[in-house]
């Protein structure tokens, strides 16, 4: 199982060598970056959670499975955001570090979360509605409080910012649809699933062009970048098992939030600094090695613990 997972993330991955060769070519500047970054944003991701939770037909139990996801994924983002903020907070004024507390909880789990699911747990379809909810999450987080570390600006902690998150805003328009049992014409549905399935290749494209402006020595001997992956990683998915063991939900749910947990540091924080002009070469640097890291890590957390949780 180990060579195999291994083989699927590394399989992943090669979707990031378009966006290397495109700017090693010189076909595409590095200036073209942020505009990537916000069609990622602004379209392909709320269309794939828009896509995941239109699949869904509505269930009490799955609606209270909901919630509680909700509830437990959003409580162990603030934990430890706010965890390594405290350990951290003599360091606060470096953006490196400030970077290195959002990237500690904030997880690629839309994007590198759903082909992961597809793989582990083909046998649960509903699986993909939770990766959602815990994209929803992370998402809320990181327009707020993530944004507010990185940039230390407290405009983006006033309540009326919730409601420009993008996929806040596909939440409210999909989750009465799941209550309600309605669906859009299957030409419409057709065609926002389509642009959410370019989410995951759009990502690691992204992710090959930031590696492209990256001097491989500069990325190897970040020991930040390093320390904030493994800490992403490894302690953050023991954490989130240990709480997940705790809740009332099936074995599957328990699964589908501990290898979202796995996945690799967030895209998302490298975009955000993008947008905000701040921390981008640590974002970049930390979001590119934990996506390296994973091929390893996740194989070898999957290995040890997914028969403990599926048993």
């Amino acid at each position: 199982m180990f060579i195999t997972t291994l083989i699927r993330v590394a399989t992943l991955l090669a979707y990031a060598i378009p966006g290397l060769l495109l700017i090693k070519t010189k076909a595409l500047k590095p200036e073209a970056i942020p505009s990537f970054a916000k069609l990622l944003l602004f379209v392909c991701s709320p269309c794939l959670s828009f896509e995941s939770l239109s699949k869904a037909e509505y269930s009490p139990e799955l609606n209270k499975m909901f919630w509680i996801c909700f509830a437990a994924t959003l409580s162990l983002l603030l934990i430890t955001i706010l965890f390594f903020r405290f350990i951290l907070h003599r360091r606060f004024g470096d953006v490196r570090w400030r970077v290195f507390i959002v990237a500690t909880a904030l997880g690629n789990v839309g994007f590198f979360g759903i082909p992961l699911l597809e793989y582990f747990l083909p046998d649960y379809p509903f699986a993909a509605i939770f990766s959602q909810v815990f994209a929803l999450t992370m998402n809320l987080v990181a327009w707020t409080l993530g944004l507010f570390i990185i940039s230390r600006d407290k405009k983006f902690m006033r309540p009326k910012k919730i409601f420009t998150v993008p996929l806040f805003i596909v939440m409210l328009i999909a989750y009465p649809m799941f209550l309600l049992g309605w669906h859009l014409p299957p030409a419409v549905e057709s065609s926002i699933a389509l642009l959410g399935r370019m989410s995951t290749p759009l990502c690691m494209i992204i992710l090959g062009m930031r590696l492209a402006t990256v001097p491989i020595r500069t990325l190897i001997s970040d020991w930040r970048a390093v320390l904030a992956s493994l800490s992403k990683m490894v302690i953050f998915p023991l954490i989130t098992l240990g709480v997940m063991l705790l809740l009332p939900v099936e074995p599957y749910v328990r699964a589908t939030i501990f290898l979202l947990a796995c996945c690799p540091c967030a895209s998302m924080i490298q975009s955000l600094s993008e947008l905000i002009g701040q921390g981008q070469k640590q974002a970049a640097n930390t979001v590119l090695i934990s996506t390296i890291l994973c091929i390893v890590t996740i194989p070898v957390m999957s290995e040890l613990f997914l028969p403990i949780i599926l048993n």
